[in-house]
């Protein structure tokens, strides 16, 4: 059962029991170096917490005017020692609050735009059927290597050829960081999922081995490794309903995206 809302919960660990506080007529629950805990304070987190579906007791209350407390010392401690100014802090209290608005502005439009079950149903359906064309009748696990010009792909190759092993090459000269640090994994997928041209060339390659050439995507060159290969079959729907949801919120969070930027007034110098 749900108590207080995920974002209170990892402060509510630190939350010291023996702390007790009554209201005052005056509204005024506690003072902290001078800084005042009021009623309404402790009013607006209960309101959050029930908006979030938590059930609201007395224990919770408690919990709420602690985190009051907790928050404000911590606070006070750290504009007094620097902390908010320190190194790069400033910038990543801007980025924090500026997520905060981003993630805010997607919970509304996802409430104006749901998701809904048959919705999820709908692109289950439409998967399975393509899934029964002959171009995905298997799924490839999939390296890559990405640099920035033809000339070093093309000296990358030449090394994978001659014996160097493609995980630590691609450990130590891929751009792509996140696949990098998995020896160029990128995972299992579709022929159909992938960017052109590659989606028409790994079909074409065997089992354990590399494009013999560079590809160019973008400003990027690119050597694929085919790591493996299997028929493909796509998991029951009641299986696959929750990852596939995930995968459609995203793609509608990229699309709502881009039809902000085109209405927005944009120049890019």
């Amino acid at each position: 059962m749900k108590f207080i809302p995920s974002t209170l919960i990892s402060i509510f660990m630190l939350t010291i029991s023996g702390f007790v506080f009554a209201q005052s007529n005056s509204g005024i629950i506690a003072t902290l170096n001078g800084n005042k805990i009021t009623a309404q304070q402790v009013d607006e987190l209960l309101k959050l917490a029930s908006d979030e579906g938590a059930k609201i007791t007395p224990e919770v209350k408690q919990r709420v005017t602690n985190e009051l407390i907790i928050r404000e010392a911590i606070i006070q401690e750290a504009k007094k020692t620097g902390l908010t100014t320190k190194n790069d802090n400033a910038l990543k209290l801007k980025l924090a609050g500026q997520n905060a608005i981003v993630e805010l502005w997607f919970s509304e439009y996802f409430k104006n735009h749901p998701i809904s079950e048959s919705d999820i149903k709908a692109e289950y359906d439409r998967q399975l059927a393509a899934s029964k064309e002959p171009q995905n009748a298997n799924e490839y696990e999939i390296a890559q290597i990405a640099v920035a010009s033809e000339p070093e792909a093309n000296d990358i190759i030449a090394k994978l050829n001659g014996g160097a092993t493609f995980d630590a090459v691609a450990k130590q000269y891929s751009l792509d960081k996140t696949t990098a640090q998995q020896g160029g994994l990128v995972g299992w997928t579709l022929s159909g999922n992938l960017t052109p041209p590659i989606n028409d060339i790994v079909p074409n390659l065997s089992k354990g081995k590399i494009t013999s050439k560079p590809i160019q995507l973008g400003n990027n060159f690119y050597i694929i490794k085919l790591v493996n290969i299997r028929p493909f079959k796509l998991p029951g729907f009641e299986e696959a309903k929750n990852q596939l949801a995930q995968q459609m919120v995203a793609k509608e969070r990229e699309r709502a995206v881009s039809e902000l930027v085109k209405r927005s007034n944009l120049k890019i110098n």
